[in-house]
């Protein structure tokens, strides 16, 4: 294995999609074996900031630089469309033997399920040595073991790696930096440490931005205060104050005035929405959907039987191994999958609903808004209220869902 090296530098990047502005003046750089970690909003343009690094979208302004020229950048994106190129077949089946995917080489991609794709896709960036490793939310689909080799594989490779992730615990355990976009302000901002000193050091620096504001409010009043006091003085005067006094009261006037424009303004800080979602309570004890010797078979595979049983209230997990049939089974349990043997009921009335691995259910050409009208029934006006809660604004609703 060679000895990956060299650094990736971006310098004053701006990127703007229409009048939508996603990165403004940012600067990062990546040194040999760094551990960037990248957090923020949803929409806040950590996404666009890796493909940027890697050269798949050219910036507005301001340029990214490999040194040496010859540094290789490998990139994973949250979508499964990573294909190795050029990687000699060895090298492949060994990073995919690293990554737990000794029996499942031989299968299609199609058969594959979304943590074995997440693995293969790993496996590819890893047979191809680069020097400088972008992954984009890696953890997405990786069951206990495959995050374990994850972190395994971000701890031994001698690569630099910056990672986009919302997973706190993988970030605690993988980064020694921390590159946070604030979505409103499209501030960029570096903290250097774990996930936990990041947080601290970020508490600390709201607490000092928010006595900063303070002290500017206070002084902004008192100034205020005095300007009006002053002009009140003066127009009381008159006519009966000499004219030595009145311009005394003029120049308390032009004095406090002054001071109030030398006074240095303190942006307020921003205070970042926060969702508070309430799930209506449920009738207890109602059956909702039932399997019954259920068995499903895809291709070689082969699920059940199953008996299993929902009621209005239940909360229950589904864990496993990448593969095992997690996926299959809550297909059988939505009535999306035919059973080969046994019986699968769903109650009168009950309406069940997916948030699949892939995200596609909102797919197409139509603008977020009107699919989503479309999907939920509900008016424009009640979707873009909905939508905003869930920080979607004017600007997102109105862009292509694809």
């Amino acid at each position: 294995m060679r000895t990956p090296g060299g650094t990736l530098a971006a310098s004053n990047i701006t990127k703007s999609y229409g009048a939508d502005v996603v990165l403004d003046d940012v600067s990062v750089a990546v040194p040999p074996r760094a551990r960037n970690g990248v957090v923020g909003p949803n929409g806040s343009g950590k996404t666009t900031l890796l493909r940027v690094l890697a050269g798949l979208e050219p910036p507005d302004s301001g340029q990214v630089e490999r040194r040496p020229a010859s540094l290789t950048v490998g990139y994973l994106p949250q979508e499964d469309d990573v294909q190795p190129e050029d990687v000699p077949d060895w090298r492949l089946r060994k990073a995919a033997a690293r990554m737990g995917l000794d029996a499942d080489v031989k299968r299609p991609f199609e058969e594959l399920s979304g943590g074995q794709l997440a693995r293969a896709n790993l496996a590819a960036l890893l047979a191809s040595e680069p020097d400088v490793i972008l992954l984009d939310e890696p953890t997405n689909n990786l069951d206990f073991d495959g995050l374990e080799l994850l972190e395994r594989f971000v701890e031994e490779t001698p690569s630099a790696l910056v990672v986009v992730s919302h997973d706190r615990a993988f970030l605690e355990q993988s980064v020694e930096r921390i590159v946070e976009f604030e979505a409103e302000t499209r501030k960029v901002r570096e903290f250097a440490g774990s996930w936990d000193e990041y947080e601290r050091l970020r508490g600390l620096a709201r607490k000092r931005e928010e006595e900063a504001y303070a002290r500017y409010v206070t002084e902004r009043d008192r100034f205020t205060g005095l300007l009006h006091e002053r002009r009140g003085q003066a127009r009381s005067a008159g006519k009966m104050a000499n004219r030595r006094g009145t311009q005394a009261l003029r120049s308390k006037v032009r004095a406090a005035d002054r001071r109030l424009e030398r006074l240095e303004k303190v942006d307020k800080p921003w205070q970042p929405w926060r969702l508070q979602l309430e799930l209506p309570s449920s009738r207890a004890g109602d059956v909702v959907v039932r399997l019954s010797g259920a068995v499903v078979e895809r291709g070689d595979f082969r699920l059940g039987p199953v008996d299993l049983e929902l009621r209005h209230g239940d909360r229950l997990a589904v864990v496993g191994p990448n593969g095992s049939g997690k996926t299959t089974l809550l297909g059988a349990l939505l009535g999306d999958l035919p059973l080969t043997r046994g019986d699968r009921r769903a109650w009168p009335g009950v309406r069940l609903g997916e948030l699949e691995q892939r995200r596609s259910e909102l797919a197409g050409p139509e603008t977020l808004l009107e699919t989503f009208c479309d999907r939920s029934g509900l008016p424009a006006g009640e979707a873009r209220t909905l939508l905003a809660k869930f920080a979607l604004g004017a600007d997102d609703v109105l862009r292509p869902s694809v």
